[in-house]
């Protein structure tokens, strides 16, 4: 199966379990991989057989920065089921990294990552 990958797009939202952590906005960083057929596309040279990268990313700045959220699980959870529902796409693998989530225990970053299929 193929996929189309966007790696590592950076958002700032309102996250965090603590009302403090979520009156600033934090910077987030989504991964998401979306296994769809590109051999139309491939073949055909024509954006239209194909996922639009922009569109994804807008979809997923949309989610993430239009809500609060206390879990980046929840936040993931989110972006999987808006482009599931969204696009022709069969499988998602989400993942959302949050770099100030341990930060004072010498942490890089703290992240989830989920795998969800399109049933039906």
């Amino acid at each position: 199966m193929d996929k189309i990958i966007i790696k590592e797009a950076q958002f700032r939202c309102n996250i965090g379990v603590s009302k403090e952590e979520r009156a600033k906005k934090q910077n987030i960083v989504v991964d998401a991989e979306l296994f769809f057929g590109i051999k139309k596309s491939s073949s055909t040279d024509d954006i239209k057989h194909t996922i639009n990268y922009s569109q994804i990313h807008s979809l997923i700045k949309n989610i993430a920065e239009k809500k609060e959220y206390k879990l980046i699980e929840t936040l993931a959870e989110n972006i999987a089921k808006g482009i599931l529902n969204n696009y022709t796409i069969k499988k998602v693998i989400i993942r959302v990294k949050k770099s100030k989530a341990l930060a004072k225990k010498n942490v890089r970053y703290a992240a989830v990552e989920i795998t969800r299929i399109k049933h039906g």
